[in-house]
């Protein structure tokens, strides 16, 4: 193999790259059948030039799930005070969540997943949830000070919409939409709606 190095790549590229290529990895093998071996091949370097990035297969992967807990939240923000029906808003925040475990190259996924085995992981998936409660839970709460909504526990309808959300997204994803053949754009505008049907005011 011809290690990067020697072509004068510069240690910030080397590491992006190794980086890009355990994410392709871990979401096509998942954690445990990833191999730094598997990772090195995948970024057109040698093992030796991994292990002096990142000390270990558990380092690299934690390095990436920090970085998912770093996503600026200013577009889902947008997203929840834009002048639209609740319906909608519920949609849009739905695509956008879709939207970052494409763009995390379903890392997010895995490290959900993972963190039911590997403790370590608790801390950086416990902050990307929370966030993403947090702000739905602000929006409800101002909804129904705006008399949109009834009263409700809107910590727990955040938490359930959130969880249920990405639930289907692991589905489908690990099941390559095999065992639910339907469109994500269709998932989340029926989720939103039927989610909505018991908070909207009459």
């Amino acid at each position: 193999m011809k290690d990067t190095e020697s072509m004068g790549t510069n240690e910030n590229d080397l590491s992006f790259r190794i980086l890009e290529a355990a994410k392709i990895l871990f979401m096509e093998n998942g954690f445990k059948g990833t191999t730094t071996k598997m990772i090195a091949k995948e970024a057109s370097v040698n093992e030796a030039t991994f292990f002096r990035h990142f000390k270990s297969k558990e380092g690299i992967f934690l390095e990436i799930t920090k970085e998912i807990t770093q996503y600026n939240h200013l577009r889902l923000e947008t997203i929840l005070e834009s002048n639209v029906s609740p319906e909608e808003m519920l949609y849009q925040f739905g695509m956008e969540l879709y939207q970052r475990i494409v763009d995390s190259k379903g890392v997010l996924i895995v490290a959900i997943i993972e963190s039911k085995r590997r403790s370590e992981l608790v801390t950086n998936v416990t902050l990307i949830l929370s966030k993403l409660i947090e702000i739905l839970e602000r929006r409800f709460t101002a909804l129904y000070q705006e008399g949109i909504l009834i009263e409700n526990d809107f910590f727990t309808a955040s938490l359930m919409y959130v969880e249920s959300l990405i639930g289907l997204f692991v589905v489908q994803n690990r099941l390559e939409g095999d065992l639910i053949p339907i469109e994500i754009e269709r998932l989340c505008r029926s989720a939103s709606k039927i989610f909505l049907n018991g908070m909207l005011k009459k």
